[in-house]
This record gives structure tokens, sequence and C-alpha cells, in this order.
């Protein structure tokens, strides 16, 4: 008798595969999207291709691994990874380096506002915030998400400030690119001539029409790169009227968590 007409046989064939067939897939897929050189993410096909797995699966593992927050797909249909593998590290963790070396530095600011403060990393086209702290006020701005694009962010443009142009323009491309957006040349330009005023006075700001008022400044590693950014937002009815002063603590807590992170307070 033919084995595959026996009873049980067709359910069988059916079942999902053991967890640690899964398992092994989903980190084949994972790292295949590590390698990727692709500055614009890699696609389902290209997966497949590495892997050795049809697409169907494939398509599947990164839909599981993007539904877990550790890649993510932007308008084109690519696939990036996201920092929150950088979270994972049972040793030392950057991330979490800079958010213990940042933390006291942000509860000063926010202890004098009482406003949202934040704590936010450049991951590709994304800013992905890495602390919060809420303010206590009944009129308050919510961060709405764990990422945000890099070009709609106070966050994201006071890392853009310093870097080279054209790293700059990759950025902001890549950051459109993963909300289905095309820039115009106009924009980018208009942006660019922004982020230049950013750089020179010490912070960016970002305005999304909602009444809310964003201050953020850039954080540098001990060699200077930018690596993250401190952001302070409310109602601009409260910050406005306290803009310098707003501007200044910010200023200060980002340049405060960067000579941390050179070594210079210690």
């Amino acid at each position: 008798m033919d084995t595959a007409t026996e009873p049980g046989a067709q359910e069988a064939h059916e079942r999902p595969d053991p967890p640690s067939t899964v398992l092994q897939r989903g980190l084949l897929v994972l790292e295949a999207v590590a390698r990727s050189a692709n500055r614009r993410g890699v696609g389902v096909t290209a997966i497949s291709a590495e892997t050795g797995l049809d697409k169907s699966t494939a398509s599947r593992l990164l839909a599981q691994l993007r539904e877990a927050g550790y890649v993510r797909q932007d308008g084109y249909r690519r696939y990036r990874l996201t920092a929150k593998l950088s979270e994972l590290g049972a040793g030392y963790s950057e991330v979490e380096d800079l958010r213990v070396v940042a933390r006291r530095h942000l509860e000063v600011m926010h202890e004098r506002f009482d406003e949202e403060i934040h704590l936010a990393v450049l991951d590709g086209g994304l800013m992905t915030f890495i602390d919060y702290i809420g303010s206590s006020q009944l009129v308050r701005s919510h961060l709405t998400g764990r990422q945000r694009p890099v070009h709609e962010t106070a966050a994201g443009r006071a890392i853009l400030a310093h870097l080279p142009h054209e790293t700059r323009v990759a950025v902001l491309h890549s950051s459109a690119e993963g909300e289905g957006q095309v820039l115009s040349d106009e924009y980018v330009r208009a942006t660019l001539v922004e982020l230049d005023e950013a750089r020179d006075r010490g912070w960016a700001g970002y305005d999304r029409a909602d009444d809310v008022i964003r201050y953020a400044s850039a954080v540098f590693s001990a060699d200077g790169e930018p690596v993250a950014a401190a952001c302070i937002s409310g109602p601009s009815f409260r910050l406005l009227p306290q803009g310098d002063a707003v501007a200044a603590a910010v200023i200060e807590a980002a340049a405060a968590t960067s000579r941390d992170l050179a070594g210079e307070n210690h």
C-alpha cells in the first residue's frame, strides 16, 4: 500500500515542524538578513536563495521575526534588522550602557521641567527609543511608538546634523522609503539647510503641526561619532515661553552623557 494513503499519513505530513527545526530555520533567516550588505535591505527572494528555504517558508519566518521586533519591512517589502538584537547580550550591551549612562542626566532635565523625556538611537532609517520618562502633568505629549522615521523626529535630525552630507541624504531617503514615501529634491535641500542650522546651534526640532514642541541634542561616543540623541517634548504653550532654557538643558544633558561615555567624568 502507498504509505501516503495510510490513515494519519496526511495529518503527519501537515504537522508543523518541531520547535528546534523552526528555531534553526528562523536563525538562518535572521543571520541572512544580518549579513546583507545592502543598505536598502534584502528581499524574500534573496533570503530564500541564501538559506535554501522555499519562498513561502522564508516569508513566513520573516513575518514572525517582524512581529517579534527583530526585523522590519519597508515600503518596498525589503527587510532590515532592528536594534532589538543589540539589547539581548547577556554581558556587555552598548545600548544598555548608553541607557544607564544617560539616565541620570535625563532625570535632571525631567525634574526641572516635568515634560516627556526620550533617548533614541539611529537604526537605519528609523529612530529607536531606548529610554523614556513620562510627564506627570495633565496636559502632555505622548511617545506614540518605540520607533519613528528619522526624518520625522527631532532626535533623528539632531543626529543627522552631525553626519557627512552623503550619509545625511542616504538616511533621509531610507527613512522615507520605510514609510512608502519619496522625498522631493526640494524637501531634501530644505532639510539639509535645517540640519546645518541645528548643528550650529546644538539642538534640532521637528514640527508635526500638533502643538507639541520638541528639542533634541546629539550624544557622541568616545570617538566623536553621534550615537544617540536626548530629547524633551511638551505642549507648545508650556515650552515656548521657556524655549531658551529648555534648549540649553537638552544640550547639557546630551553633552554630559557624551562626557561620561568618553570617561571624562570618572
